[in-house]
């Protein structure tokens, strides 16, 4: 088997033989980093479980499995094999169901003109003895009951979108089967795409919750739907997400639920491909049991519900302290980590149910010794989530963050209606890192570059002149 360069910090060992066999087979293969594996394993295994299976918390509310990866990997690192790899099993039953659902579509629309015939027919009734002052009780009772026997149209299985608008997405998930993922091994163009035009969206889909989408000809209503996303992308494209919209997916909850990981180089240490030795057997059974998911999926059974048992919960609590713990502890270091760790209890219950569900694990209750190993994962992706905001940020972008917080936020702004501020108050007033000049104007330069701010000058009575900073909200 080939030998890649080892990354101490991800914790492989912590998930089930069964999925480390997976990510085996999938290295031998395909030579990749092992983060880029996990995430895209984790995300296939959650787009197939969705819809099939369900967490209850203690205090009664339900969440789903659906898992937000982002997994940022430098070009060369194999992120489109990998996905092909992992993601086939789904790529082909899409593709399967598409025929079968064109199939359905055709016996419809056959049976629809049959309806609509009989249909014409009790109304020219209808009409026939209302013109002769006859009595229609009788056809209009046959009329009810030829309504409830209307054809109902297939249900598209579309598991995946690409390059779509968010108002494909919501009107993909009402009309469709209700489970699918925002999945590409291009990420940049899903993050600086259409789609994140609207991310609040994705918030709610994330949370499981049902809401109307209202438009001005008609009404959209999202009801138990489920959704994942998946983004394999390189830094540069997130450096330009986070310019353009990074401030608003920060501040509305998105980059808080997301898994984030950096994936370690493999290159330069890979074996020739002539020299594989690999049967796949581990991955075409992980591919058996995506496609046995699936089926149940389009079959619209009600999903399982699992919870912790009595010991997992009382660990969970634990858990849940130190989370609060660490937000006190992290909340200098950036200002989107207090959001992220708010999340990190609910990502916890998520991949604990999700692999409780997908390896079969024996009853209903979520055992202790499965999120005692979950807990070190979902700590692995805050701490990388950590590096991405804290230290794979520039100075210059980390200090323009650090100010528009401020601006938006501090003390100056504590009504939360301030839209514009002199530049000599933010220059006395401001975190100490900013009061230096250069620094500041770098800041400040970077902020007018993304349109979060812009800046005009006025003269002073004393003949003066003074710099004007307009905050602009997204």
């Amino acid at each position: 088997m080939y030998t890649t360069i080892a990354n101490n910090e991800y914790p492989l060992q912590h998930f089930p033989n069964g999925l480390r066999d997976v990510a085996q087979d999938i290295t031998d293969i395909t030579q990749a980093p092992v983060e880029l594996t996990m995430g895209t394993c984790l995300s296939a295994m959650s787009l197939a479980s969705q819809a099939l299976v369900t967490f209850q918390h203690k205090d009664g509310r339900r969440s789903p499995v659906s898992l937000y990866n982002v997994i940022i990997a430098e070009s060369g690192e194999r992120k489109t094999a990998v996905f092909n790899l992992v993601m086939k099993p789904i790529l082909e039953f899409e593709k399967q169901a598409l025929k079968a659902y064109s199939e359905k579509v055709r016996v419809y629309e056959a049976d629809l003109l049959a309806w609509q015939e009989i249909n014409k027919s009790i109304l020219s009734l209808i009409r026939k003895n209302e013109k002769k002052g006859v009595d229609s009780t009788r056809e209009r009772e046959r009329l009810r009951e030829h309504y409830l026997e209307k054809p109902e149209s297939p249900r598209l299985p579309k598991l995946i979108y690409n390059d779509a608008t968010h108002e494909a997405i919501v009107k993909g998930l009402s009309e469709n089967i209700g489970s699918a993922g925002l999945v590409s091994d291009e990420g940049g163009g899903v993050l600086n795409g259409r789609a994140m035009n609207n991310s609040p969206l994705f918030n709610q889909l994330w949370d499981g919750v049902p809401f109307d989408v209202e438009r001005k000809n008609h009404r959209l209503v999202i009801d138990d739907s489920r959704f994942i996303i998946l983004i394999l992308t390189q830094l540069n494209e997130l450096n330009s997400f986070i310019k353009k919209r990074g401030e608003r997916a920060m501040g509305n909850g998105f980059f808080a639920r997301c898994l984030w990981s950096v994936t370690t180089t493999t290159q330069g240490t890979r074996q020739p491909s002539s020299e594989a030795k690999c049967d796949g057997q581990y991955l075409e059974e992980f591919h058996q049991r995506i496609s046995e998911l699936l089926e149940l999926t389009i079959s619209n059974v009600s999903p399982k519900i699992l919870r912790f048992s009595p010991d997992a919960e009382k660990l969970f609590s634990e858990f849940q302290r130190e989370v609060e713990n660490q937000i006190v502890a992290d909340k200098s270091k950036h200002n989107a980590l207090a959001g992220i760790l708010s999340k990190v209890p609910e990502n916890t219950a998520r991949l604990a149910a999700l692999i409780h569900f997908f390896f079969e694990m024996e009853g209903d209750e979520i055992d202790r010794r499965v999120l005692e190993n979950i807990i070190p994962v979902i700590k692995y992706y805050y701490n990388q989530v950590v590096r991405v905001l804290t230290v794979r940020m520039d100075k210059g972008e980390e200090d323009a963050s650090l100010l528009y917080q401020w601006l938006l936020y501090g003390p100056l702004n504590q009504t939360g209606i301030c839209i514009e501020v002199a530049k000599t108050q933010v220059r006395r007033y401001a975190p100490y890192q900013l009061r230096d000049g250069a620094r500041l104007n770098r800041a400040l330069k970077k902020l007018e570059e993304y349109g979060s701010i812009s800046m005009y000058k006025i003269r002073n009575t004393n003949g003066s002149i003074q710099q004007i900073i307009r905050i602009h909200r997204s």
